[in-house]
């Protein structure tokens, strides 16, 4: 029974590091993920799971050598700061549950590696267009992509094929 309340709280923790890491230096980084259905899972997996590992972390403070006064505090501020991530997920939500670079135009695919430069707006569901850019997709390990803002006139023409494919937004 302690190995298994141990692995929850430990499980609780790394989720907890997890999440605070991705909503913060995560954010900065300039890598992005290569698929939006699975960018929006991951965020509203951690945004909604936040509060339910908060509370699970009880399992590692919540200890029979504490006080019941100090197993008291623990448990109302375990409790409060939950209640914390739940209003907090309402502008959250907002901030990372919508909105991707979705690709319109795949406008050329390099010669001999997987590069790709697309025409590209951000997408925020029923709140329109926030942008549009033309960039260069490098693919990192499987579910990443490292975008990088590119003139498709100052390339070299000899080392891309046209190709011209649309993408994700088809317009009638």
């Amino acid at each position: 029974m302690q190995v298994i309340k141990k692995t929850i709280f430990w499980a609780a923790i790394v989720f907890i590091g997890l999440t605070i890491f991705t909503l913060t230096v995560g954010q900065i980084l300039p890598y992005e993920f290569a698929d939006f259905k699975l960018q929006h899972k991951f965020y509203d997996t951690i945004i909604q799971g936040l509060p339910i590992a908060v509370l699970l972390s009880l399992f590692g403070t919540l200890k029979k050598e504490n006080s019941k006064t100090k197993n008291w505090i623990f448990g109302i501020l375990t409790a409060l700061t939950s209640i914390l991530c739940l209003v907090g997920q309402l502008f959250m939500i907002f901030a990372f549950g919508f909105g991707a670079w979705t690709t319109v135009t795949t406008i050329y695919k390099h010669k001999t590696d997987n590069r790709e430069i697309k025409e590209q707006l951000y997408d925020i569901g029923a709140f329109g267009y926030g942008g549009q850019r033309t960039v260069e997709i490098k693919p990192f390990l499987k579910y990443w992509v490292l975008p990088t803002k590119i003139d498709t006139a100052t390339i070299n023409k000899n080392e891309w094929n046209l190709i011209n494919e649309k993408g994700d937004i088809k317009f009638p």
